[in-house]
């Protein structure tokens, strides 16, 4: 029976909800997948085998989250934080706003979150503290960002498999994807004023009091990067579209700002890199090991059946079917959303369905991956806050079926 193939999912969902570590209930789902379609252990290891330097290769998350970290071990991040705090006082909201849509903008003009987490996320973190409103309104800024971007991937596939120029595609979706970032902002913002910062008055306490200007001058690496990573891709026309403004410069550059403004030696900034990049680097490893016993279940057509229940749908419910089938797919199968869209998105396709409905089941799509467990800017989070992946994912969980919820609501009427 074709429905057995749904066994090794239930299984990741049962093993997870048991709190057991995401790497045993992908080897739990994954074991399943192979008993049930036959797939032999060479063929499941192949498959394992090839997820793994795909995650890790994803490299410029670490670059920007190890050049977080020297940044905010040399003082800058905690000197912006003072520094907003002497200017904006107990209006901690605003700031909460301004990461959310910086968040939002910078995943938009990249066409990718993740590495733009790791410098809006310690930003955050140093100002607000592990607040569970500004990182769901990343999350949801992120999520509409990078799956109607015209640089995404995601906006590519979508336009390949329609035929839609990406750039009708994009257009389209501008206005829906802009409310999406001021739901995200008020999420934020009304988050941040019910509760305050998650900082404790010891925590933001300081040892010695600076000067305005001395403040001023710590927190110039901590804006220079977030000003690279954010609009490089449009300074770099001021060379004549030649990239100035890669990853690898952006690093560098704010290292040796760092290292001239903070008054350490480069030998020590160099030896803060390497040591910082641990923890990223080990999320993408498990996030690739978890994302192979995923593709087991994809090799014997688990997400392909889960697929086919927007072809059964009556016509006047298909967009909110479309839209709940992305986003549970979208779940297990997050680390890679590209291969989400191009697993719905011709059977939306048949469906001749709109360019808005299908803009809003691609934005299911990005809901969905913010509560996966293999989603690199899940993982960007995790390293930015401080938090646990696990704890991010329960963070975004009720956040995201509003948003889901919503989607659902506006699918039935357009």
């Amino acid at each position: 029976m074709e429905v057995l193939v749904l066994i090794p999912l239930l299984v990741i969902l049962i093993v997870m909800v048991m709190k057991h570590h995401m790497l045993i209930a992908g080897l739990a789902g994954g074991i399943a997948a192979m008993i049930i379609g036959g797939v032999g252990l060479a063929e499941a290891a192949s498959i394992v085998s090839a997820a793994i330097p795909g995650m890790v290769s994803i490299i410029t998350p670490a670059i920007y989250s190890t050049t977080a970290l020297v940044v905010a071990k040399a003082g800058g991040f905690e000197a912006l934080m003072r520094l907003s705090r002497k200017i904006v006082g107990d209006k901690e909201y605003i700031i909460a706003a301004l990461i959310v849509l910086i968040q939002s903008l910078a995943t938009y003009a990249a066409g990718l979150g993740a590495g733009n987490t790791m410098v809006t996320g310690p930003l955050a973190f140093a100002i607000l503290g592990a607040h569970p409103a500004v990182i769901a309104g990343m999350s949801i800024g992120t999520a509409a960002s990078f799956m109607t971007s015209p640089s995404g991937a995601d906006a590519a596939t979508i336009s390949e498999i329609s035929g839609i120029p990406i750039a009708d595609y994009s257009s389209a979706m501008l206005v829906p994807t802009i409310i999406i970032w001021i739901l995200a902002m008020l999420v934020a913002v009304i988050g941040v004023r019910r509760s305050g910062s998650m900082l404790g008055d010891k925590e933001v306490a300081v040892k010695e009091e600076l000067s305005m200007k001395r403040l001023l001058v710590l927190s110039i690496p901590p804006i220079y990067f977030l000003i690279v990573v954010v609009a490089g891709k449009y300074l770099n026309v001021l060379f004549n579209d030649y990239n100035v403004f890669s990853p690898i410069f952006n690093m560098i550059s704010t290292l040796f700002l760092t290292a001239f403004i903070a008054r350490k030696h480069m030998d020590e900034i160099a030896k803060d890199l390497v040591d910082n990049s641990a923890f990223i680097l080990t999320k993408l490893f498990s996030i690739g090991i978890f994302l192979g016993f995923i593709n087991i279940l994809a090799e014997i057509g688990t997400f392909a059946y889960i697929a086919g229940f927007i072809e059964l749908a009556p016509s006047f419910v298909v967009v909110p079917v479309a839209i709940l089938i992305t986003f549970l797919v979208s779940i297990p199968a997050g680390g890679y959303s590209v291969g989400v869209s191009a697993l719905i998105m011709p059977l939306l396709v048949e469906s001749n369905l709109s360019v808005m409905q299908l803009g809003l089941a691609a934005i299911a799509v990005g809901i969905g991956t913010q509560v996966s467990p293999a989603q690199i800017n899940v993982a960007s989070l995790s390293s930015s806050f401080h938090v646990d992946m696990e704890d991010i994912i329960k963070i975004n969980i009720p956040y995201m079926l509003g948003a889901l919820a919503l989607l659902c609501v506006v699918g039935f009427f357009i």
